[in-house]
């Protein structure tokens, strides 16, 4: 099963291992790719990994996680991002790029930029700067800065994109009753939480061809007994799916507010809520380091995906090694 190939809309990977995005910080000042990523993405292409997923993308200046977070908002970093996307492919991986947005967590270098936004005026913790609750305009212009990155995306050649909505970004900023105390259209139930995420997967789906797929990251709750629940992120996956996208890449990551991360049993629980959606939303699950934990994993709970991130740092060609390791022929 690790090892067939999976059709989303018209990309097709040829196996199913998807190499997780995580935040390397190796880029300059302006962004954008640079050698270094071309040797970190290229070499776990050519190690064997169906798809590759880029790191944390920011879709505008303000909303990078650190002065050496990627991020696509611009023409000129076109080419950068396009060189790395063709060498991927010319090893025979499908490539993504998840957009996102830091919010409060902006340039956590600097523990944060004085100016940067959220849903409300929460620190992400002690001695970050505080930041300021976006007004509706200002949500209006972050929708757009997602779409508008959708389309350079297209421009550079990717596969897939991905709305990451995790890890504590702005847009679980805004999906978290923990940290999001609006009164307005934007804050209050869960659908008033859940609707700039929902604007933003409607405006990168129309921007985004309809060919390509269109993968969401969401969290399997806050992991706090005041936060969102895995009932919930289940419900906000099936609203996403309604509004285009294909797959829900199930995350733990990031406690909202430096408590208890997500359990990998809450994970597998939000599996399970989407195996039983009418119809069955798609999802990717992450959580092994060897083959034959991560074809039992495929197996055992239906995803379509397994999303692997430490083993592949520790091991470009884990994917060879995996195919290795069950007698598969590559």
């Amino acid at each position: 099963m690790l090892f067939d190939p999976l059709r989303l809309r018209d990309c097709e990977m040829r196996n199913r291992i998807l190499m997780s995005p995580m935040s390397q910080h190796q880029a300059g000042e302006n962004g954008l790719p640079t050698d270094w990523h071309l040797a970190h993405y290229g070499s776990r292409a050519a190690g064997g990994c169906g798809a590759i997923l880029l790191e944390d993308t920011a879709v505008a200046p303000a909303a990078r996680t650190s002065h050496a977070a990627l991020g696509l908002y611009d023409e000129e970093g076109l080419g950068a991002f396009r060189r790395v996307v063709e060498f991927c492919h010319e090893q025979g991986a499908s490539v993504g790029v998840q957009l996102a947005h830091a919010g409060r967590k902006a340039f956590r270098d600097t523990r944060g930029a004085e100016g940067s936004l959220s849903a409300s005026a929460l620190a992400f913790a002690q001695r970050w700067s505080i930041p300021l609750p976006a007004d509706v305009r200002t949500l209006e212009d972050i929708v757009a800065s997602f779409a508008a990155a959708a389309a350079l995306a297209l421009r550079a050649g990717f596969d897939f994109v991905e709305v990451h909505a995790a890890h504590g970004y702005l847009l679980q900023q805004f999906l978290s009753p923990l940290t999001n105390l609006r009164s307005d259209g934007y804050g209050g139930d869960l659908h008033g939480r859940a609707r700039l995420l929902l604007e933003v997967v409607e405006g990168v789906r129309l921007q985004w061809p309809q060919e390509r797929p269109l993968l969401v990251r969401l969290p399997a709750g806050d992991g706090g007994s005041a936060g969102s629940t895995v009932a919930e992120m289940a419900e906000v996956a099936g609203w996403c799916a309604e509004r285009g996208s294909d797959l829900i890449d199930i995350a733990g990551g990031t406690p909202v507010f430096e408590g208890e991360r997500v359990s990998f049993e809450e994970m597998l629980a939000f599996a399970r809520m989407l195996r039983a959606n009418n119809p069955p939303i798609p999802f990717a699950l992450g959580g092994v380091t060897d083959a034959l934990a991560a074809e039992e994993l495929l197996r055992c709970s239906g995803a379509a995906l397994l999303s692997v991130g430490r083993a592949l740092l520790a091991n470009p060609s884990w994917a060879l090694a995996a195919a290795s390791e069950l007698g598969v022929a590559r």
